[in-house]
């Protein structure tokens, strides 16, 4: 009698095989979700850096270029290692016209960065008039020492440091001369 299942060829996988293909399929997925997560974690991270680095930069060249177009500017410490900046500053427009702006440095917390425009002279703010200024930067240090802004002379640096969440921070430092000298009436500090 003539086994019929005995044809020659094997139909169906082993064990061993199934086993082996199983492995492989394993560490394919492991390698695959590895990369996900790995790009994921790059994008998050350049996100971050990026913000950070985009909104520092930003100011840095509002501060530098009102000060390039500013007559004169003060600088001064209100409170703490809080600082306090205001320039006389020519406006953009068809005629030339002069308008104050401000910056506020509060050491407080995280450290941020407050911004104000006006027509009429800017004085150091308390802290309730300060939550009525712009907030232009938050996370932000001195780059060493406790000051963000500097003054000599006509010359103002600026030297900050802008955290990126949990990757490593961004450093700013820049500095600005005013053109002193200009005429006008405005007196801004």
């Amino acid at each position: 009698m003539a086994d019929s299942r005995s044809d020659g060829s094997e139909a169906g996988v082993t064990l061993i095989e199934l086993i082996v293909y199983s492995a492989l399929l394993v560490v394919v997925s492991t390698l695959v979700v590895g990369f996900f997560l790995s790009g994921l974690t790059t994008v998050n991270r350049v996100r971050d850096v990026s913000a950070a680095s985009n909104t520092a930069q930003v100011v840095a060249d509002s501060v530098a270029t009102n000060i390039r177009n500013s007559t004169d500017f003060g600088l001064s410490t209100p409170s703490g290692t809080d600082q306090f900046l205001v320039a006389r500053t020519a406006q953009r427009g068809a005629t030339l016209t002069w308008g104050c702006v401000a910056w506020y440095y509060s050491a407080a917390g995280a450290g941020t960065i407050y911004f104000k425009q006006s027509t009429a002279a800017i004085l150091a703010p308390t802290p309730a008039q300060l939550a009525t200024w712009i907030l232009v930067e938050d996370s932000v240090t001195p780059a060493s020492g406790t000051r963000i802004f500097a003054a000599t002379g006509q010359q103002l640096s600026m030297n900050f440091v802008s955290q990126a969440g949990a990757y490593p921070p961004v450093v700013i430092s820049s500095s600005a001369t005013s053109r002193a000298g200009a005429s006008g009436n405005l007196t801004c500090f």
